[in-house]
């Protein structure tokens, strides 16, 4: 990956954002209940990324295979207000997604959805990006607003929390580490939440347990995942863990577990906000904007 900055000892700055228009260039699925989305633009050749945990917004048109319509937009203004803005038969839908993994040389971005174990579009309860991303097909139009990344490695001794969204972000974490200060991945413990292995990209405890000062991959319903975690954190308490003693925080994915989270390492492991970031990229029961 091409970062702007390869040190990350410091939060990644905001940077200016844009909208880059693309196209679908691949759909696999890495795992049973997991889809890959590799989209194309020659806007993006080049592109650097903020963070290995980047954020985008994803604009799709409100039918699977049509035109995409753009709003218009300076950079410097709220993209839910400009897609609010444009007329109902022409406004694309907006959902937020993070960066897989970047080929700046191709101009190629990868990202991850969890489907549950979704087929059917149709289905009751599918919001509109699971129903784009089961439908998905080379060729089709999508727009990409430009994020950032939120994480940092300014702390040597971190624990990284997600569910399946964050996932993602997790393993482009732990990827970066791996590449540009491997001595580091020993002190970060990393807790992975999901309600199967299906839902997660393989081979994480291979790849990743004998780096790592310790990392836990925990199985429940959706409606407990804060509940499951939570419980995980009050037995490393109980036995003392080094996890307990970490400087720094990130904790991603559903809102309440990301919620629960901080309150925890705030008020038992006594960190303070700064050195915890959390970041709910969706809401149980109800779509982000």
């Amino acid at each position: 990956m091409a970062f702007s900055d390869h040190q990350l000892l410091t939060a990644p700055a905001e940077p200016h954002h844009r909208i880059i228009r693309a196209t679908v260039y691949d759909v696999n699925t890495p795992a049973e209940n997991l889809k890959r989305i590799v989209i194309h633009s020659p806007e993006l050749v080049g592109f650097q990324l903020s963070g290995p945990d980047e954020f985008f917004g994803l604009l799709m048109p409100p039918n699977p295979h049509e035109d995409l319509h753009l709003p218009l937009y300076s950079g410097d203004t709220n993209i839910r207000a400009c897609v609010a803005g444009m007329p109902d038969d022409q406004r694309p839908n907006l959902r937020w997604y993070t960066v897989r993994s970047f080929d700046p040389e191709r101009g190629l971005i990868a990202f991850d959805v969890a489907t549950h174990g979704v087929k059917n579009p149709n289905d009751e309860n599918v919001g509109p990006g699971l129903a784009w991303t089961l439908e998905a097909r080379t060729g089709d139009q999508v727009g990409i607003w430009t994020g950032r990344g939120l994480w940092h490695r300014a702390h040597s001794s971190q624990t990284l929390v997600a569910d399946p969204s964050a996932a993602p972000s997790v393993r482009a974490i732990l990827e970066y580490m791996q590449t540009f200060v491997p001595e580091q991945l020993c002190d970060m413990h990393v807790i992975v939440v999901a309600e199967s292995q299906q839902d997660l990209e393989p081979s994480l405890i291979a790849d990743w347990e004998s780096k790592l000062g310790s990392l836990e991959v925990l199985f429940s319903a959706t409606t407990d995942f804060s509940t499951a975690v939570m419980s995980h954190l009050q037995q490393l308490d109980r036995v003392e863990h080094p996890a307990t003693q970490s400087k720094y925080v990130w904790v991603a994915g559903e809102g309440q577990l990301c919620k629960d989270v901080r309150h925890h390492v705030v008020h038992t492991w006594g960190l303070n906000i700064e050195s915890v970031k959390w970041h709910p990229y969706w809401f149980l029961g109800r779509a982000r904007p």
